[in-house]
């Protein structure tokens, strides 16, 4: 891509500041800031491991715009600012920052800040006029497109999934099923007899890597963030499959109904009863602001129940990394606004957990995943429950969702209460 110097006078940019935007006043005469526009590699420093994602540099109308890249996605950032020798990314969707120092043209470094955990700051750099990943030379090392792995398989709760990688000559993409969800884009090559695959979005930063020995991926390194990680081996498989996820979470015989009794965003106390859903098919959204499936989950219910708005109900229900209520909506609030869907009310778990989850909701078997979609007709029943999502960087799985989520609705809305 070509490059190019691109001079920015720091009196016409906007700064970001906490939740306000304002104008930069400066009485002094403005020393300009140089940055290469182009595609950037970036790295977050996993404790001596470094995490590969590439941030493309746009300058359209005398302003800079920034974009992360993972595979076909492409996040934009929500608001760039710079001063004379510094430029500071707001994350969209998440509670989430770089601050970096510009230490020339092609060259930046600082900290990616997680506001969503305490204390949670991961060095950065980002080098210019790189538009690879782990390496630019192409690779003739073959792979297979289809393995199933297990994670964590010299414990005693090892887990299945099933990596589905295409490979362009060297330059994979692909991601992990799981039977809680999917790990999103992932993008990397195939580089030293071996698979390297990484994914950064804002909330979460998963680095993967795999030694290839014929038909098995074996010594398996999976890293998220700075807190976390395990290994996992593969096998080629086309025949292995993982759990559905509609067979997995399910009403208690001993239960009727699905109620809750929790906060609502203003903090007043409601059960199903209380809310004005007769005569409405009802989709329970049991969620995260913290949690990219769950932002994946939202943008796609809420496509789907477009052409049904007068009948359908969509009830969020979020648990949050904070018990905090006013912190909490704020956080919602934020990650709808940057998904472009309606401000609408939703309830509060508390804080995130599997166990919390639980408590709130015993009429369960259990809640194995974040999101978890509960589909309710006219007349109270629960007629389907999806555990965990599988996205747009799926494929042909999200594909599946969709056409399948779609004929139910379509089937519930024409029901008769």
């Amino acid at each position: 891509m070509p490059m190019r110097l691109f001079f920015i006078s720091v009196l016409s940019l906007i700064v970001f500041n906490g939740c306000q935007t304002q104008s930069k006043n400066n009485q002094d005469t403005p020393t300009p800031s140089i940055l290469e526009t182009g595609v950037w590699r970036a790295t977050l420093d996993l404790n001596g491991t470094d995490l590969p994602f590439n941030l493309e540099i746009i300058e359209e109308a005398g302003k800079l715009r920034a974009v992360v890249i993972n595979q076909n996605e492409r996040i934009e950032i929500e608001s760039l600012s710079i001063t004379t020798d510094s430029i500071n990314f707001e994350l969209p969707f998440f509670p989430s920052e770089i601050k970096a120092r510009i230490d020339s043209p092609g060259l930046i470094s600082g900290v990616w800040i997680n506001h969503s955990r305490e204390n949670y700051r991961i060095p950065f750099t980002a080098e210019s006029n790189k538009d690879f990943r782990f390496t630019p030379t192409k690779s003739s090392i073959e792979i297979k497109d289809r393995y199933h792995v297990v994670f964590d398989e010299t414990s005693d709760e090892p887990w299945n999934a099933v990596l589905e990688i295409e490979n362009k000559e060297g330059h994979i993409f692909g991601t992990f099923l799981t039977e809680t969800g999917d790990y999103r884009y992932l993008e990397g090559n195939l580089m030293n007899d071996g698979v390297y695959l990484s994914t950064f979005d804002g909330s979460h930063a998963f680095l993967f890597s795999a030694d290839i020995v014929g038909d098995s991926l074996i010594n398996g390194k999976f890293l998220s963030g700075t807190h976390y990680k395990t290994s996992w081996v593969g096998v080629q498989s086309d025949s292995f499959e993982l759990q559905k996820p509609e067979n997995l979470t399910f009403l208690k015989d001993d239960y009727a109904y699905f109620d809750f009794k929790l906060p609502n965003q203003d903090g007043d106390t409601v059960t199903w009863e209380d809310l004005s859903l007769t005569n409405k098919v009802v989709i329970v959204d049991i969620m995260g602001s913290w949690c990219p499936n769950c932002m994946d989950a939202s943008k796609a219910i809420h496509q789907l129940t477009k052409p049904f708005e007068d009948d359908i109900q969509i009830l969020p229900i979020a648990f949050e990394a904070t018990e905090d209520l006013a912190i909490a909506k704020k956080r919602v609030l934020k990650m709808n606004q940057d998904l472009g869907i309606p401000n609408e009310k939703f309830l509060f778990g508390g804080k995130a957990n599997k166990s919390r989850a639980a408590e709130a909701f015993p009429m369960l078997n259990h809640i194995m995943s974040f999101p978890t979609l509960i589909f309710i007709d006219k007349n109270r029943n629960v007629r389907q429950i999806y555990t965990g999502f599988y996205g747009p960087g799926t494929g042909s799985h999200y594909e599946e969702f969709m056409k399948k989520t779609e004929a139910l609705l379509r089937e519930m809305v024409a029901e008769k209460a």
